[in-house]
């Protein structure tokens, strides 16, 4: 089975190409070109580097968020017109499932010593806040397919994040992962429990996502391309341009416009 995976969540996003549970390549791109400009061409680059094309995928996969609103919008479209013009079915995959499948393959298995009790993917999601989700294990316990949310995902700013989880993450062993570690890195480690672990080294997502789709209970999860639906946590900019513009005109006021072109969702 040929497996092409799509991220585009981030200004750089990345892509994969899997081979019967092989993954043959994963790729990050350049945040300096647009999601929309270079896909195209990276996508054929790709699967004809190994003498394929996209007639040749057998199962498509995109990351459904959250993140860049645009991004989304963009990795979605593409898949799925893909998917519709070879007749293949599709998986979307959300960012917090996979950093957990991620988390959770590369720690000692649940129940080991040193082995996390809650796992928390944490995602710049810019204007001061994260994108977080709380995971528990399930009773089986095997990586990658037993872990429960617990909560979320939501868009909070951390101190705010851990506030509603204090009494979780002050008690439990915790595995913090994703790209906004780093800023937050401090924080974390005044308010996680001792024995509680920070991972900010995270593959390209494409990568991890390639692999979750050949296997359970990922890959029976595949739909037709237009039953994919992103997974949003905060409305987007525009909607609250809006409201602004509304809420002025009534008052009178004229609107402070933020100038962010492209936030995360």
């Amino acid at each position: 089975m040929v497996i092409l995976a799509l991220d585009t969540t981030t200004a750089h996003g990345s892509l994969a190409l899997a081979l019967d549970g092989r993954l043959l390549e994963a790729q990050t791109g350049d945040p300096a070109v647009r999601q929309g400009q270079r896909l195209p061409g990276d996508i054929e680059a790709v699967l004809a580097r190994h003498g394929l094309t996209t007639a040749s995928v057998d199962r498509y996969v995109v990351a459904l968020g959250p993140g860049s609103f645009t991004g989304l919008r963009v990795g979605i479209a593409t898949i799925q017109a893909l998917a519709l013009v070879h007749g293949r079915p599709v998986l979307g995959l959300s960012v917090m499932d996979t950093l957990v499948d991620v988390a959770t393959r590369a720690q000692p298995r649940h129940g080991g010593p040193g082995a996390p009790e809650v796992v928390i993917p944490w995602v710049d999601a810019k204007r001061g806040e994260v994108f977080g989700a709380m995971y528990r294990p399930e009773s089986s316990g095997t990586p990658g397919s037993t872990w429960a949310v617990l909560d979320g995902p939501v868009a909070l700013a951390p101190d705010a994040l851990l506030d509603r989880w204090a009494e979780t993450v002050s008690a439990r062993r915790v595995l913090v992962i994703g790209d906004g570690v780093p800023e937050t890195r401090a924080l974390l480690d005044a308010r996680l429990s001792p024995g509680s672990l920070c991972v900010d080294q995270v593959p390209p997502l494409a990568g991890v996502m390639a692999k979750m789709a050949g296997v359970a209970p990922w890959s029976e999860q595949a739909v037709m391309p237009h039953a994919l639906r992103p997974v949003y946590v905060r409305r987007h900019y525009a909607a609250l341009a809006r409201d602004k513009m509304h809420t002025a005109s009534q008052s009178g006021d004229r609107p402070d416009m933020d100038s962010a072109s492209d936030p995360p969702a």
